[in-house]
């Protein structure tokens, strides 16, 4: 498991994940810095879900299995650049 790489994808996903969110914050009143703050933290925590549900299955986080948590996230984002 190769901790830099899971944390450049973590930050690239929280900027995903925020991006997405301050829109709608701003649509029914909330401040921005609060919008992209929990953004953020839902982001790290689904993260950090995933890589642990990994890591329950067989005691190891693989490259493969990193590769397969941020490929579902880019699937979740957008499907046609998950395929």
């Amino acid at each position: 498991m190769n901790i830099k790489s899971i944390s450049k994808r973590t930050v690239a996903y929280v900027v995903l994940k925020v991006s997405a969110t301050l829109g709608g914050g701003f649509v029914v009143g909330v401040e921005v810095w609060q919008a992209a703050a929990v953004a953020a933290f839902v982001g790290i925590m689904e993260v950090a879900e995933e890589i642990s549900r990994a890591y329950v299955t067989d005691g190891n986080v693989s490259d493969a299995d990193v590769d397969e948590i941020f490929g579902g996230f880019l699937a979740d984002e957008d499907p046609e650049l998950g395929a």
